[in-house]
């Protein structure tokens, strides 16, 4: 008997921005062979004694089925065959996400929800998700967007870097996607500016070129252009986001708030969609 996959799932509350998610998330589904899980979580309001509504837990399941059955029938019109389940869960949804990344192949979240602020660029949720799942987490942007048929990969000198081109390079494959690796760099100031910048752009490019070696060896299939420039990395893979249809970084830690300043940065402010791989995620291919 085959083994079942892992499903893509996918965080829906009604809202445009998990509607956008929706979308992606159903054709990164189809790209990478996977069923997708679309999951909505009731939060637990009738904890709460200033919220003294009668019959609050039958009045939110009833919305959020409704919610739920909404998500189901806009899949079905944009991938009918497309293998969907369905998670109706009465929790907090940063807990319910998390949750459900367990047995998960990644997790897909629009960048802000109905809840908190409208003029924050990433809410709660999505931030939490991305900075505690033991999956790679995709936070999608609101927005129609050309096709680009290019991903963006950040990668520096930490063991981490591997993480993030496994994915990049899977990812760069589904989409039949030219891959382009970005490692920025900055040159000390003061006291500590004892080479040449030149010297220092140079030794960049060596770096990334033996960094991504093994990986272009792996993947012959895929187009790889190496980017060092001299910029802060946020900077540099913001700029490049501009022109990509993913862009990839790697999580820090195995432990607790995983989201460096670059991923945190980058999330923030991407003009893609962003997957954040958290380690260990490079165990399962696409």
């Amino acid at each position: 008997m085959a083994e079942e996959l892992s499903p893509v799932v996918v965080g829906v509350d009604g809202s445009d921005p998990s509607r956008v998610a929706l979308r992606w998330a159903a054709g990164e589904a189809v790209r990478r062979g996977r069923p997708l899980r679309i999951a909505h979580a009731l939060e637990p309001w009738g904890e709460v004694p200033f919220y003294p509504v009668p019959m609050m837990t039958e009045i939110l399941q009833q919305a959020g089925g409704a919610i739920l059955e909404r998500a189901i029938g806009e899949v079905r019109e944009w991938e009918p065959r497309l293998p969907v389940t369905t998670a109706l869960l009465a929790e907090p949804a940063s807990v319910a996400l998390r949750r459900e990344a367990e047995e998960a192949y990644e997790v897909v979240v629009g960048h802000r929800g109905r809840g908190g602020f409208a003029s924050l660029l990433l809410g709660s949720v999505s931030l939490h998700t991305a900075g505690y799942a033991n999956v790679p987490v995709v936070v999608v942007r609101d927005g129609d967007r050309p096709e680009r048929r290019e991903i963006v990969v950040g990668i520096d000198l930490s063991k981490h870097a591997a993480t993030a081109l496994r994915y990049a390079f899977d990812a760069a494959v589904v989409r039949e996607a030219r891959l382009r690796v970005i490692y920025a760099w900055c040159p000390p100031e003061g006291p500590y500016a004892v080479l040449e910048v030149g010297e220092l752009a140079q030794a960049a490019r060596e770096e990334a070129h033996a960094i991504v070696a093994p990986w272009r060896e792996r993947y012959p299939q895929v187009a790889v252009a190496e980017d060092c420039p001299r910029d802060h990395p946020v900077n540099a893979l913001v700029a490049a986001s501009d022109e990509a249809d993913l862009a990839v970084v790697a999580a820090r830690g195995h432990t607790g708030l995983r989201l460096g300043s670059v991923s945190h940065g980058l999330i923030h402010h991407a003009r893609c969609p962003v997957a954040v791989v958290p380690p260990g995620a490079e165990g399962e291919a696409g």
